[in-house]
């Protein structure tokens, strides 16, 4: 029997507004009654993961990998291991995208920043129309709205200067257009920059982490944690910043929605992120296997 299970977040255990279905709830909490140890694996920042959690109701004993595997954190909250992104080229990035006139937010422990909550909100509405169109509701407005304006985001006017001031480290910097050409152009200026990777979680975005960190490298680390063998683990997925917790994964799963590349690695396929697919494939691997 599997002993643990790692799950994306966005596209995958939450559906298109960011909510995690009761299905799915309900699969994880049956699976962890069983005995099989749960993991967020996501590029959001522990705090952010945590509120999503509480905020849909699943349960709050789950270790959460933040940052795209820069941020280790167990079950109860104890950080494991911290991989920071090298200063210097955190302000060469962000210098950068300002030269190009580019949108970008950086993240540290608690909190996204970002130079303008607008810029942010306009990005937001101009690639996620299609998918809340079929959503959207009262409630989901009023839940994103306080996330975005009171919870994980955090306004900085002068946010280089902010960086450079931080004795903190900053785990990642996220690049983001709805203009493909502009985005291909700022990634082939990142080439000369050291000791970064570069991975998306989206069509429209780019995300910078310290070089040689991956969603898969944090997995193992915290599978090795709690002596759980790589044949042992479930990984769920749908972009390429979770291909290398597939690849790690003794069983990776795609999600019908997930990108091509990363099918191409998967050992398992279920369905969508809006069609329940994690507690699809939850109850197909771990309960109907027996």
């Amino acid at each position: 029997m599997y002993k643990l299970i790692a799950s994306d977040m966005d596209g995958t255990l939450l559906n298109s507004v960011g909510e995690i279905p009761a299905k799915n709830v309900e699969a994880v909490k049956k699976a962890m009654d069983a005995g099989v140890e749960f993991a967020i694996v996501t590029g959001r920042p522990y705090a952010s993961a945590r509120s999503v959690l509480s905020d849909n109701g699943i349960i709050n004993s789950a270790a959460v990998i933040g940052c795209n595997g820069a941020q280790v954190t167990d079950k109860h909250g104890n950080l494991i291991k911290s991989h920071y992104l090298d200063k210097d080229s955190l302000i060469k990035i962000m210098e950068l995208a300002e030269e190009k006139n580019i949108y970008y937010q950086i993240y540290d422990d608690n909190y996204i920043f970002t130079k303008s909550r607008l810029k942010l909100l306009n990005m937001i509405k101009n690639y996620s129309g299609k998918s809340l169109k079929k959503h959207i509701t009262l409630r989901n407005i009023v839940n994103g709205f306080k996330r975005l304006f009171f919870a994980d985001v955090k306004v900085k006017k002068n946010i280089i200067e902010y960086a450079k001031a931080e004795e903190k480290g900053f785990y990642k910097i996220q690049v983001a257009s709805t203009d493909q050409k502009q985005l291909n152009s700022f990634r082939g200026h990142l080439k000369d920059i050291p000791n970064i990777d570069i991975t998306s979680s989206f069509y429209f975005n780019l995300e910078i982490g310290p070089v040689g960190i991956t969603k898969g490298t944090a997995l193992r680390e915290l599978a090795e944690s709690q002596g759980i063998a790589k044949e042992d683990v479930i990984a769920f997925g749908d972009n390429y910043n979770d291909i290398p917790m597939i690849e790690y994964a003794g069983c990776g799963v795609a999600m019908e929605n997930s990108v091509q590349p990363l099918k191409d690695k998967a050992d398992f396929f279920t369905k969508s992120n809006d069609e329940n697919g994690v507690a699809y494939a939850i109850e197909k691997l771990i309960f109907e296997k027996e």
